[in-house]
């Protein structure tokens, strides 16, 4: 059986999928295949390099060493340029593109451990791209384009925004590259939330409820498919998706929730009375 993990994207909230990736990989759920978008599209290059425990305790120092300066410096001119029309973003890439140029372990796509496919979209025509070759950092630059965040990035003929945009959940590319078995791990919580205060965090929320529903959309239709997971997310109150300073908390939360999950867990199309979860 064919084992694909699903990473959804959500900025700062990324942190999740770490202490999720641990307990699976604790529990002998080892994926074959890697998709990401966004912020996940960034865990999934990190565990193609390293699918083990040790990779996940890589990740979890990236996480928690990772500042607000590293991914979003504010700049006055950028911002101000963004609002006034004369930019097409209010933050640069530079330091995110710095800050993985010096973290990330695969120089390219192909060299990972594991197959490994990044997401992101094409700003003229709205299709999915999926990158699976080619040097990493400018794929998950990409692939965490937000729009009107971070400016679009030109790979080959195309200038590609952030892959949430149109495929957040990327099961179908999974599965139909051979995955039998999917497990999906997103990052931020399928539930209330309270009122986000900054306004970052309330665009940042408001397109996570739209994504959240396209998601649940997206896992009816292919859980027909094929065997297929959703892991939950933990709520943790008062994370900012641009600041790391919860990460720590983001992480344990995510940890203990999915250990305590995958002890029932069943595939989302299973009945409450199928046996539980195989090994694998």
């Amino acid at each position: 059986m064919t084992t694909a993990w699903v990473l959804r994207g959500g900025a700062s909230f990324g942190a999740a999928q770490v202490g999720m990736a641990r307990a699976l990989i604790e529990a002998g759920h080892h994926p074959d295949l890697l998709y990401g978008t966004s912020a996940g599209a960034l865990n999934a290059a990190s565990l193609a390099a390293d699918p083990t425990l040790a990779g996940t305790a890589s990740l979890d120092r990236l996480w928690t060493t990772v500042r607000r300066r590293d991914v979003f410096p504010v700049q006055v001119h950028a911002v101000l340029g963004g609002l006034a029309g004369l930019r097409d973003n209010t933050f640069s890439s530079g330091a995110l593109a710095r800050w993985l140029r010096k973290t990330t372990a695969l120089r390219r796509l192909e060299d990972g451990v594991l197959p490994l496919t990044v997401v992101a979209t094409d700003l003229e025509t709205g299709e999915e791209v999926l990158l699976d070759s080619g040097p990493t950092v400018p794929a998950l630059l990409a692939s965490s384009a937000m729009p009107g965040i971070f400016q679009p990035v030109r790979i080959g003929n195309r200038w590609l925004v952030d892959g949430s945009v149109a495929s957040d959940t990327p099961i179908g590319p999974a599965v139909r590259a051979g995955a039998d078995r999917v497990w999906v791990l997103p990052s931020v919580p399928a539930v209330p939330m309270a009122r986000p205060r900054a306004a970052l965090d309330v665009l940042l929320r408001s397109v996570s409820i739209t994504l959240a529903r396209y998601t649940a959309n997206t896992v009816t239709i292919w859980a027909q498919s094929c065997e297929l997971y959703l892991v939950p997310a933990p709520l943790v109150p008062g994370v900012s998706a641009f600041n790391f300073a919860r990460s720590r908390d983001l992480i344990d939360a995510a940890y203990g929730l999915t250990r305590a999950w995958l002890e029932d867990a069943r595939p989302v199309n299973a009945s409450a009375t199928a046996p539980r979860s195989p090994q694998g």
